[in-house]
Formats: structure tokens, C-alpha cells, sequence
């Protein structure tokens, strides 16, 4: 009897509901069901963006401790210093160590090998700011690389922010003669920024995947085909400089700024995230003049204001964008 008696409430209080009312408890239950994706949004945007300043403060550095590291080893030998203390970092973060063996994270591991190959044979060429900025024509490889690889379509705003940051680099690169740098450096710096635009993509089709799995792999090998190189050109000439370097280019440089360029990828394409890094070469111009008190030219600070205006138009909306299917 009280069952019967629950049903007729229940059929009741329906049949009471107008018709509107009823449309909306039953959008609420289906928003409840799949799940506002707003919120989600917002919070993706969130993290990006925190991620987005956190790698740019970062990756500033990383090219003056670099740099300055060299002076007192190999670049073989502390790069596989780097990615094995980085290495380690990861999988202790991780609490595990499991490497990941598939065929996207050797490649991921090969291309980031022959990246920091060329980038620190170039970087011994050139400045800090000179690499930083070479490095990132990166995003002129990445995006039709995406487009083969992941099927991404950049929107025209993106692509048009794309190539405004490229031009800031090219007007930059006017001024390249008179900062000490050689033609060898640049063109072995802009090499590694095809290889660093091969395993960005292949880290955003790797997005459903462990991640700290995959950046472990990805250093250790790098650590250990860095270590075979070493004896070639092997010299180190220990102090608390070179370990204040080395401390700062594996943890820093190594173990978060790796997590964060994986953590953006998943979150956004691979056009919208390569092309926010055209802030690092400005910011390392800037830590740059700091710490040698050179001002920059007029030039210099004109390439870098088209990079940010490059970085403002494509992160800008554009309703015609065309999405991978």
C-alpha cells in the first residue's frame, strides 16, 4: 500500500509539473549526466596559462645556465648529466620506474636527442638570446608538421600570429652580426628546432597517455646516449658554479620545464601552445641585457615586440576555425 500510494504521489506531482518546468529539470538532468563542459573549460584555461608563465619564466634561464655551464664542461657530458639527474627526478616524482617502450616514446626520445644535439653545439656558437631566439622558429615546423601528423588546422588568426612572431624573429636576426654569434651556430640552432617541433607533436598524439612515463623514458634516453658521446670530448672541471648550473638546467630545466611543454600539449594544439612561446626568446633577451648591462638595440626591441604582438593575434578567437575531425 505505501508503494502504491508512492507511486500515485510521484505520478501526480509529475502531471502537476507544466510543460516548462518539467524541459527544465530534464536539461538539468542531462547537464548533470554529460557534464557542463564550461567549467571545464575555464579550468583548462586556468592551467594552461599557469603552466604557459611558469615554462616561459623557466626556459628564460635555462639558456644563460647553460651556457655558462659550458665554460666549465663538455657540452656531452653535461647534457647526460642533465637528462640522467632529470631522469631520476621524474620517475621519483612518479613513484615508479616505468619506462615507456612504445614506438611514439623512442621517437619522442630520438628527436629530443638530436633537438639538444644541435642546440648545445649551437649554443657554444651563440648567446643565450641568440639561441633563445633561433630556437624558436620552432613553430614554423610544428604547425604543418601538426597538421600532417594529428590532422590540426591552424585558423587564420593563428596563422597569422604565426608568421607576425616569425617576422619578429627574422627582425631580431638583423642584429644577429653584431652580437658575437656565428653563422654555424644559427644554422645548427635552427636545425634543433625542427626536431624540438617533431617531438611536440608527438607529444600531443601521445595525450592519453601516462606522462610522467613518457618524459622519463624520453630523458634517460637522451641521459644515455649523451653518456656513450661523453668520453669523446669528456672535461669537466668540477666547482660550486658548474653544480649550481648543472642543479639548475637538470631539476628546473629538465625535470619541470619537460612536465610543463607535455602538460600544455595535452591541454591545448599543438599551433596555439608553440606559438605562446615566442614570449621565452624576448625574456631571455631581457635576462640577457641584465646580466651583461647591454642594452638592446632599437631593432632587437622592435623583433621583440612583433613576437608578443605575434602572441596576442593568435590566441585571439576567431569563429571560422576549423578544428581536426
Amino acid at each position: 500500500m505505501q508503494a502504491s500510494g508512492l507511486a500515485r504521489h510521484s505520478y501526480s506531482s509529475l502531471q502537476s509539473d507544466k510543460p516548462s518546468e518539467r524541459q527544465a529539470k530534464a536539461g538539468a538532468h542531462r547537464a548533470y549526466e554529460m557534464g557542463d563542459s564550461r567549467p571545464r573549460e575555464m579550468v583548462r584555461g586556468r592551467s594552461l596559462y599557469l603552466y604557459a608563465v611558469s615554462y616561459v619564466i623557466i626556459s628564460s634561464l635555462q639558456y644563460s645556465f647553460t651556457k655558462n655551464g659550458l665554460q666549465y664542461a663538455d657540452p656531452f657530458t653535461l647534457m647526460a648529466a642533465r637528462y640522467l639527474i632529470a631522469s631520476s627526478a621524474v620517475f621519483l616524482y612518479a613513484r615508479r620506474f616505468k619506462p615507456s617502450l612504445d614506438r611514439d616514446t623512442i621517437l619522442i626520445s630520438l628527436f629530443t636527442f638530436t633537438s639538444t644535439l644541435l642546440w648545445i653545439l649551437g649554443l657554444e656558437r651563440v648567446s643565450p638570446a641568440q639561441s633563445a631566439v633561433f630556437s624558436y622558429t620552432m613553430p614554423l615546423f610544428a604547425i604543418p608538421i601538426a597538421a600532417l601528423v594529428l590532422n590540426e588546422r591552424a585558423t587564420r588568426l593563428g596563422w597569422a600570429g604565426t608568421i607576425l612572431g616569425f617576422l619578429g624573429v627574422v627582425i631580431y636576426g638583423l642584429s644577429f652580426g653584431g652580437g658575437g654569434g656565428t653563422v654555424l651556430g644559427a644554422v645548427l640552432t635552427v636545425g634543433n628546432a625542427f626536431f624540438w617541433g617533431l617531438y611536440s607533436v608527438l607529444y600531443r598524439k601521445t595525450k592519453k597517455q601516462d606522462a610522467t612515463s613518457i618524459v622519463g623514458t624520453q630523458l634517460l634516453v637522451c641521459g644515455i646516449l649523451f653518456a656513450v658521446l661523453a668520453p669523446v670530448t669528456f672535461h669537466v672541471n668540477v666547482s660550486p658554479t658548474l653544480l649550481l648550473d648543472l642543479g639548475y638546467i637538470s631539476i628546473m630545466g629538465g625535470f619541470v620545464l619537460f612536465l610543463l611543454w607535455s602538460g600544455m600539449l595535452r591541454l591545448e594544439r599543438v599551433g596555439r601552445v608553440t606559438t605562446m612561446a615566442f614570449a621565452v626568446p624576448a625574456m631571455t633577451t631581457l635576462v640577457e641585457a641584465i646580466e651583461t648591462g647591454v642594452t638592446p638595440t632599437l631593432v632587437t626591441i622592435g623583433g621583440i615586440c612583433i613576437m608578443f604582438l605575434g602572441i596576442y593575434i593568435s590566441r585571439m578567437q576567431e569563429s571560422t576555425e576549423v578544428r581536426a575531425p
